[in-house]
């Protein structure tokens, strides 16, 4: 297909006055990022692309706790605050805080700044029309909740904001990126049978994922019972107990429910991964972890995970912070030769897509067909033969869909550009090669930079 010419940032920072209202910024726009790691940075990358169409100045955003995350870390702990701020100097005027004049009229509190509501998905132009008038009016606007509350169609200078964003100015905090660092040259030491190359997979097999599923296992009533409790606790009164079973029947069938550690393995195996391919594996609390993990571990005896690269000191300032925990995991996954995901989500949407980014499109991602490899995984007469025929298949098709590249048309995109990023941030690839700027990751040293060059087959 063609691929869009790239177009030079500093043209297409000077387009942004095309949607400046106003000659001066015409106030403050406030906005919390509610959720996990990845959703979190969605809801970043909209608020930067959301000042651009307001010309507003960006408030650092707050981060909402979350009664399934538990984690209250801030803004600066996750990300470089500091260099979030200064790469978008030029594009987004970004602060830390309200200036004092302004939140003391809210007695220093900015929940007492009334919020606006944002309809899901709303147009650039909903934007100029019904919040900038607002804005003008007040000085400060707070838009909660703001989860998915820009259109992925959006005008191309308005698009760059989330490419610089996301690609540039989200950089891990130097906590995060200094063990996530060793992390990887850890696993590249221990893949040296597979000169320095690894398999990452993204597995959610946690109870919080099992219970919220309301997929049935191999733990009887004992299980049934525990994950009711569990569900009760974190999600009162969602699920109806009395039609847990045939939820349960119909979503393994549909291919919804979390893959075991057994059934990654069994189908990793069937793609023709030997036992000497080393493994990472990135994952939350895995549920009951040494009765399911045991097979897999058995199949790939070079099974790695974050807690068994790092020493306990190296985790303790980590524990407790979920968030933290993931971005150690997103950057390992992030040079793996190939990434597999298991169950879809924001991780995988947000890792795919940076992988496409950072290798130009040549970054192998394995996404399994769950509806059919549920079927054959229970079908007790298949011989391994055909079982791997069918996963030789099901990894051409995988290959397939990665290779293909959503038709972008001006003004017309409807694909996420999180998780197919180019055409339209291609041009930072070419600024950055033009200027001969290490486009990978600002923190990674020349080993990790070596490893760019070593993927071979297309997304």
């Amino acid at each position: 297909m063609k691929v869009q010419k790239p177009c030079p940032v500093l043209a297409a920072r000077r387009r942004l006055g095309s949607v400046e209202v106003s000659s001066g910024p015409a106030g403050y726009l406030i906005v919390e990022a509610n959720g996990g790691l990845n959703q979190q940075r969605s809801a970043i990358c909209n608020a930067v692309a959301v000042a651009g169409i307001l010309n507003a100045v960006l408030v650092i955003p707050s981060f909402g706790y979350n009664s399934v995350w538990k984690d209250p870390s801030e803004f600066r702990d996750i990300y470089d605050e500091d260099h979030f701020i200064a790469t978008l100097e030029g594009y987004v005027k970004v602060v830390a805080e309200l200036p004092d004049e302004l939140i003391s009229k809210y007695d220093h509190n900015i929940t007492n700044i009334p919020h606006l509501r944002v309809e899901a998905w709303a147009p650039a132009k909903h934007y100029l029309g019904e919040v900038y008038p607002v804005l003008q009016e007040q000085g400060v606007i707070r838009i909660a909740p703001f989860a998915n509350r820009l259109a992925m169609n959006v005008p191309s200078h308005i698009q760059l904001l989330r490419c610089i964003t996301n690609y540039r100015a989200l950089r891990f905090s130097a906590p995060i990126t200094t063990l996530a660092q060793k992390l990887v040259n850890r696993m590249i030491e221990r893949s040296s049978m597979t000169g320095g190359k690894y398999v990452s997979v993204h597995l959610r097999f946690e109870e919080d994922m099992v219970a919220f599923s309301s997929c049935l296992y191999d733990g009887g009533d004992a299980e049934k019972s525990e994950m009711h409790s569990f569900r009760e606790k974190g999600w009162k009164g969602k699920f109806k107990r009395k039609d847990l079973d045939f939820v349960a029947g119909r979503n393994r069938i549909d291919g919804k429910c979390p893959l075991t550690p057994l059934e990654v393995g069994m189908m990793l195996r069937g793609m023709g991964f030997g036992s000497n391919t080393s493994i990472y594996l990135a994952s939350g609390k895995i549920y009951k972890g040494e009765q399911h993990l045991a097979p897999l571990l058995k199949m790939f005896p070079l099974l790695y995970t974050k807690e068994s690269l790092a020493t306990s000191d190296e985790l303790a300032p980590f524990q407790g912070y979920s968030s933290r925990l993931a971005a150690l995991d997103y950057t390992v996954c992030l040079f793996s030769e190939v990434f597999v995901t298991t169950h879809g989500g924001n991780f995988p949407h947000f890792l795919m897509g940076h992988r496409r980014f950072l290798f130009n499109g040549h970054a192998k991602t394995i996404r399994p067909d769950k509806r059919m490899l549920v079927g054959l995984l229970e079908n007790m007469t298949i011989s391994w033969k055909d079982f791997k025929d069918d996963m030789d298949a099901m990894l051409l098709e995988s290959d397939r869909k990665g290779m293909m590249i959503p038709r972008v048309r001006k003004f017309n995109r409807k694909n996420s550009i999180y998780a197919f990023p180019l055409p339209e941030c291609d041009c930072l690839q070419s600024h950055d090669s033009s200027r001969g700027i290490n486009h990978t990751l600002d923190v990674l040293d020349p080993q990790l930079e070596a490893t760019r060059g070593r993927v071979p087959v297309s997304d």
